[in-house]
């Protein structure tokens, strides 16, 4: 028997669902939207109501092993109830043309220790109520978006009166959300941002956010990509929970005790969800709710107007079957399921099951045209289920009957083996028409009778008529179906790419402000600098820091990789540096524990090079290390020269392997130190020509006099001229040390 243990929850709800199992008589309420027929849901995930309801079930018989239970349903199959539990259960099957009334008040009626009703409804829900007042207690279900008080407020809706509400003791709703996939997630951590954007859907979880991290620092997860879940950042699903019960004062306003989104925080927290889909659950709801109401206005639609086709084929089958009143009898409840079934599949079984009904046929097998040139065997009764879905050439099944009425058919089926055992004595092929056009061809056989009687051909005639409408209007609102889902498909790739635009525009935004505009002020020293991502957001970064009053630090760095990645890497590769360079004032110990905290973090696929340099301001001596990036220019008396030294890049190599040597230089007034990324010399006319280190240092050398915001504007002016159409492939940093 499964159990809640078997189903992924957080624990901390363990406690509400034991108080559940053992409360006693009172209405509980399991609630969840799944998808139906009529419902525009193939887009959501169906919540997994049915299966946390016969949970339950489970769970609140075995924790009273003398407790009995009757069963309210229309179909048998709707609560199973695992085999250890049958003889304390009794099934209650409600008539198909039956009221659920009288049937849950005679259930109540004997008390039972436990009445199930396998769906409340607004007929229902009056007579469920009316029978906790015997003691009993009934658990039931609910197909509904709302949750908590709200569901409270849509029963008294229905007719359910405060009075009888005073009854309902649980409701538990439950939803089905997607897991990311723990292979790719990527840590968002938590900061004032991220809290204001969750407060502006849920202020009082952004509260409780805000708590959490301020006892012990949280973080979120986002979306990524990658093989192991096709791209798409998330693998399977896992079910969300909200646990209200009711208490003293105003139901409407009393608050879950466990609510939905208190309880999707803490899976945000654990990493199973995104920040995003826990910011999009009442957008969800909002979308669940527009798609629910279109449908049924579109199914409505649909109905009514079938009903008037069918309202004028049923006057001509009264003016030729009136002789045969059970038969038409019959034939209205075929209506009836013809009317009220969208699935093209389910609707061909039931249209051959019937038609072998209606005239005592042996077999029957129902053709369908899904194009003027195709056709599929949509439906079979006493043929091999096997040849469901066997697709042939249109002219194969239509070109020995071209008849629009019901006449003979001495062949075999198109598609069917013929077998010495099976002896067809008779067939009839009955075209599906709808006015001209023709949707299909069921052929029905005998294997006793030696012909069909008059009587059977016409009911066959008019039930095909029927049928036919029926077959094209599921068969239209499949295609329309699926031209729905591809626009929604297309519309939700839209917003996204939207969405990713505006994102990245932020972290431009976010970026460009990390990278400082104004420098320490340093007596005889002046510094300029200018970065120009090759994307959006890029992976260079440079700084100028103040150590103390007697030492600054001048540093420049290229992540391996572009865009968003080498964004993030290159934040957190500044972070660690400027927290190590106010512990350390040796170049190489700071670049050492950064490339070891690098290698910490596990991030082997990226690397960065890096120069970072400590300036003495009384002694104007620059102590340097260089971790593989490139080497730094020195223009003194208008020549120029390039800083040496020894190194690796970082987040590669660990300590054992890893080297770094340390130089110094004592700088001059005059002197400009020129710091830069592979950008600028990898710069590509439209030619397919490169600007090279010596074009930079020729460039650097004729106007080494300029300052340094003249010979940075000066460069990036050129490079841009240089360029010119042609695109741009790596970030470009540029960071000039003036000595004055």
């Amino acid at each position: 028997m499964l159990k809640l243990r078997d189903i992924f929850h957080l624990p901390t709800i363990t406690p509400h669902i034991q108080e559940l199992i053992a409360d006693g008589p009172g209405v509980t309420l399991v609630a969840g939207l799944d998808p139906r027929p009529t419902s525009a849901n193939d887009l959501f995930i169906p919540s997994g109501r049915t299966a946390i309801f016969r949970i339950l079930i489970g769970e609140i018989l075995s924790a009273n092993d003398k407790a009995g239970a009757i069963i309210v349903a229309r179909d048998k199959e709707a609560v199973r109830i695992p085999r250890q539990f049958k003889r304390r259960i009794e099934l209650s099957l409600v008539g198909q043309h039956d009221s659920y009334d009288q049937y849950v008040t005679d259930a109540a009626g004997r008390r039972p220790h436990l009445l199930i009703v396998d769906q409340i409804t607004p007929e229902t829900a009056p007579v469920v109520f009316e029978a906790v007042r015997n003691g009993v207690r009934v658990i039931t279900q609910l197909d509904t978006i709302f949750r908590g008080a709200e569901v409270a407020r849509q029963l008294n809706y229905w007719g359910v009166s405060m009075d009888l509400l005073a009854e309902l003791r649980w409701v538990l709703g439950v939803q089905r959300l997607p897991t990311l996939c723990p292979e790719c997630r990527q840590p968002l951590s938590a900061s004032e941002s991220l809290f204001d954007e969750l407060a502006c859907r849920y202020p009082a979880l952004a509260e409780q956010s805000r708590s959490l991290h301020a006892a012990e620092p949280i973080t979120f997860y986002k979306e990524g990509r990658c093989a192991a879940c096709e791209n798409t950042g998330h693998q399977g699903n896992l079910t969300a929970f909200d646990i209200f019960h009711t208490g003293e004062g105003d139901l409407f306003q009393q608050a879950s005790v466990y609510p939905l989104e208190a309880y999707l925080l803490q899976l945000a927290k654990a990493g199973h969800i995104s920040f995003n889909d826990l910011l999009r659950i009442e957008t969800e709801q909002f979308h669940q709710t527009y798609n629910l109401l279109t449908a049924r206005e579109e199914a409505l639609a649909q109905t009514n107007r079938a009903l008037q086709q069918k309202l004028l084929e049923l006057e001509a089958t009264n003016r030729v079957l009136r002789e045969r009143t059970n038969a038409l009898i019959s034939l209205e409840d075929i209506s009836q399921m013809l009317i009220t079934s969208n699935n093209l599949n389910e609707l061909a079984e039931k249209v051959c099951r019937r038609a072998r009904e209606l005239c005592g046929a042996d077999r029957v097998i129902l053709y369908y045209l899904r194009t003027p040139d195709e056709a599929e065997v949509l439906g079979v009764d006493g043929w091999e289920r096997m040849l469901l879905g066997q697709r042939m050439a249109a002219d194969v099944v239509c070109d020995r009957q071209q008849r629009t009425e019901p006449n003979a058919y001495p062949y075999w089926p198109p598609g069917v083996e013929e077998d010495e055992a099976i002896d067809l004595r008779t067939g009839l092929a009955v075209p599906l028409m709808v006015q001209e056009d023709r949707v299909g061809l069921m052929l029905v056989h005998n294997e006793a009778k030696n012909y069909f009687e008059p009587g059977d051909v016409a009911l066959l005639r008019t039930f095909a008529n029927q049928a036919a409408v029926a077959i094209q209007r599921s068969g239209l609102i499949v295609q329309l179906r699926a031209k729905i889902e591809a626009l929604e498909a297309a519309q939700a790739e839209l917003i996204e790419k939207e969405r990713l635009e505006r994102e990245l525009e932020l972290a431009r935004q976010v970026q460009q402000s990390i990278l400082p505009h104004v420098f320490p002020d340093f007596p005889g020293f002046a510094f300029a600098a200018h970065n120009a991502p090759a994307r959006q957001v890029g992976g260079d970064f440079y700084d100028v820091v103040a150590l103390d009053n007697e030492h600054f630090g001048v540093v420049i760095a290229d992540v391996s990789d572009k865009g968003m990645p080498a964004a993030l890497y290159m934040t957190m590769t500044r972070s660690l540096l400027l927290a190590e360079a106010r512990r350390e004032r040796s170049p190489r110990a700071v670049l050492e524990n950064v490339n070891e905290l690098l290698l910490q973090l596990g991030e082997q696929q990226i690397f960065v090079s890096v120069f970072y340099g400590v300036v003495h301001v009384p002694t104007r001596r620059l102590t340097f290390a260089r971790a593989g990036h490139d080497w730094p220019m020195l223009l003194r008396d208008g020549a120029v020269q390039l800083l040496r030294g020894q190194g690796v890049v970082l987040g590669v190599m660990a300590e054992e392997d890893f080297f770094l040597s340390e130089e110094q230089v004592e700088l001059t007034p005059g002197d400009r130190l020129v710091l830069y990324t592979d950008g600028l010399t990898d710069v590509q006319a439209p030619d397919g020509t490169l600007f090279d280190r010596e074009q930079l240092k020729a460039m650097l050398a004729a106007h080494s006099n300029f300052s340094a915001a003249g010979l940075r504007d000066h460069i990036f002016s050129h490079l841009a001229d240089y360029q010119g159409s042609a695109d741009q492939y790596d970030d470009m940093t540029m960071l000039v040390v003036e000595v004055k």
